[in-house]
This record gives C-alpha cells, sequence and structure tokens, in this order.
C-alpha cells in the first residue's frame, strides 16, 4: 500500500482537514472573546501559536494511535481484520460537514450582519485607520540621533542634538512636533519608519546621526513622509564643532521649507539665528542638561552650567537651565551641600534675568521666571508665567510638573491631578513626574493613585525611596500609625538607605524608648519634609519652630503643604499657622485666585482655616 493510501486508511488526511477547520472557528471565537474582554492584541498571536505547534502532533498522533471500541491503542497493536477506521472516518466527515456549514455561517454573518454606524467591508478597506487620517500633515518626530562616535559615553552628545533640534522646531507654531520622551522611546530600536510614524501619531519623521572627531562634527539628517516612506529631503553637514547651532537652526528651517511651513511664516515666533558657541560650553551645557532631568548629582549639574555660562555668555539655555538646577537642589541634596550653595534665590535670580534679556519669549526663560517667582512668593506672577511658558511650547515638559508643583502646594491638588495627568500623557518615562501624582494620592487618600504611582516608580525607578515609601507616607499623612508602622517596616527591610531617615523619625514620634530626641529635633529643623514629624510627637511649638527654619527661602512655598496634611489639620487653627499663612503671602494669592478647601475669607481683613471650614468661597 501506498503511503498516501495508508494516510487515508489511518485517518490523517481527514484529521488534518478537521484540526485546519477547528482551528480557523477557534480563531474566530478567539478574536470576538479578545475584543469582549479587552485582552491584548498579542493574545490572537498566541492562540494562532499554539494552534500551529499543534497541528503536526495532532497529525502523528493520528498515525500513530487508533482509536477502538476498548479505547485509544497504538495502530501497530491493532489486527487489520478489526481495524475500525473506516467507521471513525465516516464520523469524522461528518464533524467536517458540520464544522464547515458552522463555518460557512460565520462568514455570511460576518458579511451581512453589519453595524448601522459601522462602515462596509469595502469603504472600511479603502478608508485609512482614524488614528492615520487625522494625522496633521506639518506634524513631525525627532527619532533620536544615532551616536557613530564610537564611544556610548558620549551618547549624551547625540541625544543632545535631537533635543535641541526638537526645540528648535517646536518655537515653529506651524508645527505640531512629538514630545521628548515619546520619540526616545524607540532610541537603538530601529524598526520601519512607517510603523514608528504611525504610533507617534505624525505625519513626517526625522532621523540622523552625529559622529564627533574632535572639533569636528559630522550631522547627517534626512526627513521621510510617513504614509509612503519617502525621503523628502536628506543632508551631510560637515563642520566645526562650534557651529552646532547654525547646523540645528539649518536642519529646522530645511525642514520647515520642505513641509511648507517656513519658520519665516511663522512671523514673531521664528527664532533668531544663533552664532557660533564655544565646543567646551556646549559639551558643558549638554552634560548639565543630561544630570538635571535625570535629577542625578544636582552640585555636579549647577557646576556644568556654570562653566557653560562663563565660557558662553550668551546662551541663554544655559542661564534658564543654572536657574532650574539651583531651584530643584534643596530636594536633591544634603543639607550641607545646600548649605554650599550659598544665597540660591539670589542666584536663581541673576541667572533668570540673563536669560531673560537673552531669549525673552523662550518656553525654558519663562520657565525659569516662574520659578524665581515662586521661590519669591509672588504666587499670582509665577502662576502667569507658567501658563505663558506652556503656551510658547507645548511639548516641553519639564515646566508642567513644576507648574502641577505649584498647584499642589498652593492647595488645589485637583487642579494639580489634571495637570500631572497632562504631563504623564506627554512624557511617560520620566520617573520624576510621576511623583505629583503620588502626591495628589497622599493627600486625598486615594488608593488608585498611589497604586499608579507605586507600579510606574517600580518601572522606571525601582530603587527610588519615593516608590518604596509611598504607601507609608499616605498612612502616616492620614494618622493610620498602626498601619504606617507595618508599611515602613516592609519598605525599611526592602530599603533600608531610604527608609532609615524615616524609620527613624517616625520612632522618635510615637514616643517609641531609646530614640535620640537631640537628632529628632536637629532633623526636623534642617529639612521640610521632616517637619510631619512634630505633630504626632504632639510637639507643636518644634512643628511651627521647624517649619520657618526648615523650609529655606527657595521652598517656602511648599509650607502650607505641611499645614495642608490631614495629620495637621488641628493645627491650622493655631494663630501661628494663620500668621504663617498670611506672612508668605497665601491669602493675597487665594483672595485672588480663589479660596482652598480647607480654608475660606471671612470679610474682606481675615480668614480662618481648618477642618470645618468647608469649601473656600
Amino acid at each position: 500500500m501506498g503511503l498516501f493510501a495508508e494516510l487515508k486508511r489511518r485517518n490523517v488526511i481527514r484529521v488534518a482537514i478537521l484540526y485546519v477547520v477547528t482551528a480557523w472557528l477557534m480563531l474566530q471565537a478567539a478574536d470576538v472573546g479578545m475584543s469582549a474582554l479587552g485582552l491584548p492584541d498579542w493574545t490572537g498571536k498566541l492562540v494562532l501559536f499554539l494552534l500551529a505547534l499543534g497541528f503536526p502532533i495532532a497529525l502523528i498522533f493520528s498515525w500513530i494511535y487508533e482509536l477502538t471500541p476498548e479505547g485509544i491503542k497504538r495502530e501497530s497493536e491493532i489486527d487489520r481484520t478489526e481495524s475500525i477506521t473506516g467507521h471513525t472516518g465516516h464520523r469524522i466527515n461528518i464533524t467536517i460537514g458540520v464544522l464547515l456549514v458552522l463555518a460557512i455561517v460565520v462568514v455570511v454573518a460576518d458579511r451581512l450582519v453589519v453595524d448601522d454606524d459601522a462602515p462596509s467591508p469595502a469603504a472600511a478597506a479603502l478608508a485609512p485607520p482614524a488614528d492615520e487620517a487625522e494625522v496633521d500633515d506639518k506634524s513631525i518626530a525627532v527619532l533620536p540621533f544615532a551616536n557613530l562616535s564610537g564611544n556610548p559615553d558620549e551618547d549624551y552628545f547625540s541625544d543632545g542634538m535631537t533635543e535641541e533640534i526638537l526645540n528648535v522646531l517646536a518655537k515653529n507654531t506651524a508645527l505640531k512636533v512629538a514630545a521628548r520622551t515619546s520619540v526616545f522611546k524607540f532610541k537603538g530600536q530601529g524598526g520601519d519608519i512607517r510603523q514608528i510614524g504611525e504610533e507617534l501619531g505624525v505625519g513626517h519623521v526625522i532621523e540622523g546621526s552625529v559622529r564627533r572627531d574632535g572639533e569636528r562634527i559630522r550631522v547627517t539628517a534626512q526627513l521621510i513622509r510617513v504614509d509612503d516612506g519617502f525621503h523628502v529631503w536628506s543632508e551631510t553637514y560637515d563642520r566645526e564643532l562650534k557651529s552646532v547651532f547654525a547646523i540645528q537652526d539649518d536642519i529646522a528651517r530645511r525642514i520647515a521649507d520642505a513641509l511648507e511651513a517656513t519658520l519665516g511664516a511663522a512671523g514673531a515666533d521664528a527664532p533668531e539665528p544663533r552664532g557660533d558657541v564655544d565646543p567646551a560650553a556646549y559639551e558643558d551645557y549638554l552634560k548639565g542638561r543630561a544630570l538635571y532631568r535625570a535629577r542625578s548629582d544636582i552640585p555636579r549639574a549647577i557646576g556644568y552650567f556654570e562653566e557653560t555660562v562663563e565660557l558662553a555668555p550668551e546662551m541663554a539655555a544655559a542661564w534658564a537651565s543654572l536657574t532650574l538646577s539651583l531651584e530643584v537642589a534643596h530636594w536633591f541634596v544634603s543639607p550641607l551641600e545646600r548649605a554650599a550653595l550659598g544665597d540660591v534665590i539670589g542666584r536663581m535670580r541673576m541667572a533668570a534675568e540673563r536669560a531673560a534679556a537673552l531669549e525673552p519669549r523662550s518656553a525654558m526663560t519663562l520657565h525659569a521666571l516662574a520659578n524665581v517667582a515662586r521661590a519669591d512668593l509672588r504666587f499670582a506672577e509665577a502662576e502667569r508665567l507658567y501658563l505663558q511658558s506652556i503656551a510658547a511650547d507645548p511639548t516641553y515638559p519639564d515646566v508642567r510638573e513644576d507648574y502641577a508643583e505649584f498647584l499642589y502646594h498652593l492647595g488645589f491638588p485637583d487642579e494639580s491631578l489634571a495637570a500631572s495627568r497632562e504631563l504623564v500623557a506627554l512624557e511617560p518615562l520620566v520617573w520624576v513626574f510621576w511623583g505629583r501624582i503620588g502626591d495628589v494620592g497622599t493627600l486625598l487618600d486615594r488608593d488608585d493613585l498611589i497604586e499608579e504611582y507605586e507600579l510606574r516608580m517600580q518601572e522606571l525607578a525601582p530603587t527610588a525611596d519615593f516608590g518604596v515609601l509611598a504607601r507609608y507616607g499616605q498612612s502616616f499623612s492620614h494618622g493610620r500609625f498602626e498601619e504606617a508602622r507595618e508599611l515602613l517596616g516592609q519598605a525599611y527591610r526592602k530599603d533600608p538607605a531610604s527608609a532609615g531617615p524615616g524609620r527613624a523619625l517616625f520612632l522618635w514620634s510615637m514616643g517609641e524608648p531609646g530614640m535620640d530626641d537631640e537628632m529628632a529635633r536637629f532633623m526636623i529643623r534642617r529639612k521640610s519634609v521632616f517637619v510631619q514629624y512634630a505633630i504626632p510627637r504632639g510637639d507643636s511649638d518644634l512643628f511651627f519652630e521647624a517649619a520657618r527654619l526648615a523650609h529655606v527661602p527657595e521652598a517656602r512655598y511648599t509650607l502650607h503643604y505641611s499645614l495642608g496634611l490631614p495629620i495637621a489639620a488641628p493645627l491650622l487653627s493655631d494663630p501661628r499657622a494663620r500668621a504663617v499663612i498670611r506672612d508668605l503671602g497665601f491669602e493675597a494669592y487665594w483672595r485672588q485666585r480663589g479660596w482652598p478647601a480647607l480654608c475660606r475669607p471671612l470679610g474682606d481683613d481675615d480668614f480662618e482655616c481648618g477642618p470645618d471650614a468647608g469649601e473656600g468661597t
């Protein structure tokens, strides 16, 4: 007997047909189930893979084994005269017929039973996807430029080139530019430009490379149309490093020309051409920006910016960045390092004024000026400058983080949450940006926000103490001290270095014996985030003394946060709290903007705060 005849006798061919029909029906069912259950797209691929894996197994099984009245037996053990493969084959044929009828019904239903609101299959095939149909031809993404220098440590240079070109393009109001982190997630991944462009929702993509050799630089750039992959424009620049700004400006201008939206057509928003820059200054600037964005070694970042402005005093972005790095220092340095910085507000003010004299309309300059106004307790002016900065460059994320923080500390957590949502939608991969959502979750006692924040921190910065201690901070702030004790113990076991100071102060605040009272009071007076530990200790004198001392000048705007915590609610009616709120300008700002939930005006000259004050009016 030939092989084909033996395959037929053992029903291998019938099993193959039955398996294919059954697999097709299972894929249709899986497709419906995925939609109903909201399963990810890869679920369907997994089902297909498993079905394909099972196909040869089913064929081998049908060749080796046979179904008999006594059960499944090996084919070699059955006498041919007693074989019932013909009867089994007849039953398989019936099953195949039933399944084929069912398959036909599914196909007909799919073609004829159409949602009234859905387009016909033909129209759907001809129409572009919804996201693609909404893509603006003048939308663009700058993919991270490849570092061809042969040294991975110089990624900051190619990344800086990418960000600078992005910043120049963002100043052209005729263009819609994808945000920095949205494009940086594709760094080093390669892939089809058309797929990347569709994922980013842009009509055009820029890609390129940077090769630095001493004082020379070669930059290649090309503009690609997403819908067909056509190279609209490409150029290679071989220049001295001092001409890097001219290269960036020229790339941006050529791109705008190619898109028929020249920078000149943007009128007042068109950036002024920039001249040469000292290569050493530019390198220091990029190193400082990389440290600032990562919130890593802030004193060193400040040093880089100081070197930059000394070598290139005409560089507005460096002056603005110096202001921003000085402002965040309080949160990321030790008290001794903070003291070494001296008059931080004075230095911030001077640097921001230099930036404003050079580029007054720059989003980064406006951001720097807003932070100075906030540190100076000029809250209404600070808010106006924050909003101007956001309007000047909607793709610039750092200002949105400070604005969300501003709203939170000034008593408007719901507005802060909305601003934070806009921030992380724009830049979802920067760990410090998620801190704003964690803060709101702590204040409002919202488990969903804390969980979201904690999961993001585990993904983006698993060793950062903000994520490790998130749930502890929530419980402590709301006076659930036994719960806080347990959570703090878990955090301490996971990360003793991060949880250690808080653990010592918590035990002291609970009156545990053996804690160093003098050291605890010293720590509370030196750092604003520790002021809250005086509350459960029942020491209001220490609280108000430390509130004045520990909140360094550039962070005085955060003092209302210490009073706004739920465990501090009894202190709000203390005359010393009212004096702080009035002296630091909170009252004046609230009278102009509106009152937060825990405070309300009493005529034109007085106000009250506390749990019974109700919604502000």
